[in-house]
């Protein structure tokens, strides 16, 4: 039975901070998953201008997702972003590396244009949870 539907009603209940039934069943808009698409490209640009070849996302943890990438031998470390974000992260990387959906592990080329610079890199995810990998293409 439908969460949403009280059988001795006639009436639906919404969740608390839900304006309108819409709310709940509306997909996920476009603008947010522009908005993935377009923090995923920033990422992989900040990345390639400072000469990264390999970046990772790592798990969720309280304090955020870290990210790191690699510049010759040396790691740095970048600002860390909400945890609650990391899912769809991880689903935009796949859907632009043309990863079908189900079981992992999962590797392919993902490619996209920031501006003018082309970005090409490889994507590796182990599994929904653990690390992205993301390796930079050679030119």
């Amino acid at each position: 039975m439908n969460a949403f539907v009280n059988p001795n009603k006639r009436s639906i209940s919404l969740p608390k901070g839900c304006k309108d039934l819409i709310d709940v069943l509306q997909p996920p808009s476009q603008v947010e998953e522009d908005a993935v698409q377009r923090f995923i490209l920033l990422l992989l640009f900040q990345a390639q201008q400072n000469c990264a070849t390999e970046l990772v996302i790592g798990p969720a943890t309280r304090k955020g997702t870290p990210i790191r990438y690699k510049v010759e031998d040396t790691w740095h470390e970048m600002h860390p972003f909400p945890s609650r974000v990391r899912p769809a992260v991880v689903a935009e990387l796949g859907r632009m590396a043309g990863f079908p959906e189900g079981s992992f592990p999962k590797e392919g080329p993902l490619s996209g244009v920031f501006g003018s610079v082309a970005l090409q890199w490889k994507v590796r995810i182990t599994d929904a949870e653990g690390d992205c990998v993301l390796t930079r293409a050679a030119k």
